[in-house]
């Protein structure tokens, strides 16, 4: 997989994501292959998984107070069980290159006024053969760095080092370069939940540091492509909707739209991103999102078929999984056609039992009929006997 930023994280995989007293899951563990769908029923916990993600990705953006009131706050975050809240935790495992597994993890505790602390906060990090960690228990922070043959450590600097109870070690990044790794990291993963009617609208110039998940600042960063990169944009795009020859961006007295282009009797037409429909401007936003330099590593999109018709969508689907050679793909999907285009491998079964989310992969008497060829993978959804192995 593909990776690359200012930490120096290169060809990094995401490996698994652990959920202890998260949203709807009381203990889960998701694996991540190339591609993987996360498939469910409405509030089976889809979303939630996909939500941790988030949480992870803008706390390195924003830090930790930002990102959880980002989700509601910390008391939304917590499980319930029989009317009873716990205390959430993350555990993200990923590899650079071809070193050693890596990991990152998160707990929390909560304090009066629904209001929190963190309860620990660790990493383990191994870049070929060097190795950097850091470990925090409740302020508490110490940090070991194993580099170029010689070990580096917090209790060697002879002072105490803290960090405030509300933050993430992420957020000090100048503490730690394990903290600089995990934050690098992260920042990798990418969320879409693309809005038309904003990606349709004047949007403001704004900063292209950060791709915003409802594609707010899309003009912006389709602006700073190059013009191999448009080129490559619109022929993406026009694989889904045919006729689109180039794409281009204007101002509109202080503010940015797209243009789109559509050669027809040797002449130019030429539409506003308003004048496009909803699916086509979906489309646009993942697919710019999948070229943005650096690209993620892990890209997430929640439920790609809307707005979309069925043939678009399979092309999308297509491309979707070619950029998986390069990138890590999730998604969350009702869609049936989507899952018939799936290996049986790549699909994740996400059920709720009891007020409870739980997450699997595909049982082995609904593998055994699709083997055999008795019917497909999106038929059994459809008939909900898509089943996982619990």
């Amino acid at each position: 997989m593909a990776g690359d930023d200012e930490a120096g994280v290169r060809d990094l995989t995401f490996l698994s994501l652990e959920l202890n007293n998260f949203l709807s899951y009381k203990r889960a563990r998701i694996d991540f292959g190339d591609f993987v769908a996360l498939v469910g029923t409405n509030s089976s916990g889809k979303s939630n998984a996909v939500s941790a993600i988030k949480l992870l990705r803008e706390i390195s953006y924003h830090g930790l107070p930002t990102a959880i009131a980002k989700r509601g706050g910390f008391d939304q975050l917590r499980h319930r069980s029989a009317g009873h809240p716990y205390n959430p935790g993350i555990r993200l495992t990923f590899r650079i290159g071809n070193s050693n597994p890596s990991t990152y993890e998160l707990f929390f505790s909560a304090i009066k006024g629904k209001k929190y602390e963190v309860k620990r906060e660790n990493a383990a990090v191994y870049v070929g053969k060097e190795f950097f960690s850091f470990t925090r228990r409740g302020n508490d922070l110490s940090w070991t760095d194993q580099e170029g043959g010689k070990i580096f450590d917090s209790t060697s600097l002879g002072r105490d080092f803290t960090v405030p109870s509300d933050q993430s070690v992420i957020s000090q990044s100048g503490l730690s370069l394990a903290a600089r790794y995990v934050a690098s990291v992260l920042q990798s993963t990418q969320h879409l939940e693309i809005n038309p009617s904003v990606v349709g609208e004047l949007q403001d110039p704004t900063s292209t540091r950060e791709f915003e998940p409802n594609g707010s600042n899309l003009a912006s960063i389709i602006e700073s492509f190059t013009s191999h990169q448009r080129q490559v944009l619109a022929d993406q795009l026009s694989a889904i909707v045919p006729g689109i020859d180039r794409i281009g961006v204007q101002y509109l007295a202080d503010k940015l739209t797209i243009y789109f282009y559509q050669r027809v009797a040797g002449h130019d037409r030429e539409f506003q991103a308003k004048q496009m429909s909803d699916g086509t401007l979906r489309c646009l936003g993942i697919l710019a999102a999948m070229l943005q330099n650096p690209s993620p590593a892990l890209l997430v999109i929640e439920e790609p078929e809307t707005a979309i018709h069925l043939g678009a969508l399979d092309t999308l689907v297509d491309i979707l999984r070619q950029q998986a050679e390069n990138a890590q793909v999730v998604i969350t999907t009702h869609s049936a056609d989507i899952v018939d285009k799936l290996d049986l491998d790549d699909i994740r079964v996400v059920w709720s039992e009891n007020g409870e989310s739980h997450v699997s992969e595909v049982a082995e008497h609904s593998r055994e009929p699709v083997r055999m060829r008795l019917i497909t993978p999106g038929a059994l959804l459809r008939a909900d006997a898509l089943d996982a192995a619990v």
